[in-house]
């Protein structure tokens, strides 16, 4: 592991010039680290006292982990050491093995938590993708989680139609056919209500580059995996944005809270795909309120 360096992360509301997101407010100190994991070099971010509770932030698919900009001072202020991190493929970190998967990335979190020194068990924050790779984490390390919170995400688990499965096959092609700077464009505008948030999102996913999309979407399409008897015993929160169209996400975290016995779903008025970003002051309190109960 390199040694680290660090950064300062203020405030709880996020703007966006160029491709930096800046925040403003209260001021967090963060640490950068780098670690080798399984032909991949990993980068990821801690802040708060190395003897608070933790939390680990995953983001969604195309973005990078300055997506949680607006979220690290609440958390930290709140009483939580964070862990936030480039998913391979993604940011800063890269990859030689040209696959991806969740489960892969399930294993790269827990070698992330390790090398942190971050005790087990930890709350889990993923949106979109991040709430994918939360779930497997979950599914397959119940004992180190203990709570889920997830941002317009689908269901692992839940399961899907006939429609729904040929739905996930397509756009594996559609999106290899349509021009990357033209696709970035749609996603953008179809993840985010804020346009600041439209900037951040389509400029990450320009830096990312079509080659690691295509290799994260993949594997993306292929995470589902309906298991009908399975039911998370952990508190989870559920946050979908009001405007958030995205296959079925708004669906199935209604059926997916629906399933699970400690399990409250929220509606976040006025916001897109990343309701965190959109709506940042109402995602921080309800997941601090969450957290704290």
């Amino acid at each position: 592991m390199t040694g680290p360096d660090s950064r300062t992360v203020t405030g709880a509301h996020v703007t966006v010039t160029g491709a930096h997101v800046t925040v403003t407010g209260a001021r967090v100190e963060e640490t950068a680290h780098s670690i080798d994991v399984s032909g991949a070099r990993l980068h990821y971010w801690t802040a708060g006292a190395a003897d608070r509770p933790g939390i680990a932030l995953t983001h969604g698919a195309g973005a990078d982990h300055r997506m949680f900009d607006p979220q690290i001072p609440a958390l930290v202020g709140a009483g939580y050491r964070t862990l936030r991190w480039d998913v391979r493929y993604h940011g800063a970190s890269v990859s030689g093995t040209g696959r991806f998967r969740t489960v892969y990335a399930a294993r790269d979190l827990a070698a992330l938590l390790d090398a942190a020194g971050m005790p087990r068990p930890v709350v889990l924050l993923g949106q979109s993708m991040g709430g994918n790779i939360a779930q497997e984490y979950l599914r397959r390390r119940p004992d180190e989680v203990a709570a889920l919170v997830v941002i317009g995400s689908t269901s692992n688990t839940l399961p899907i139609t006939r429609a729904e499965r040929r739905d996930l096959a397509f756009s594996r092609a559609f999106m290899r056919l349509m021009p990357y700077r033209r696709l970035t464009r749609s996603m953008a505008r179809a993840s985010a209500e804020d346009p600041g948030a439209r900037t951040y999102l389509r400029e990450t996913f320009l830096a990312n580059g079509r080659r690691s999309f295509l290799t994260t979407w993949d594997g993306m399409t292929r995470a589902i995996d309906p298991s009908p008897d399975y039911r998370v015993e952990k508190p989870e929160l559920l946050l979908c944005g009001e405007h958030d169209s995205t296959g079925n996400i708004r669906s199935a975290m209604e059926r997916w809270s629906e399933r699970d016995p400690h399990s409250e779903f929220h509606v976040i008025p006025g916001a897109g795909h990343v309701a965190n970003l959109d709506r940042p002051d109402e995602v921080n309190r309800l997941t601090v309120a969450f957290l704290k109960a």
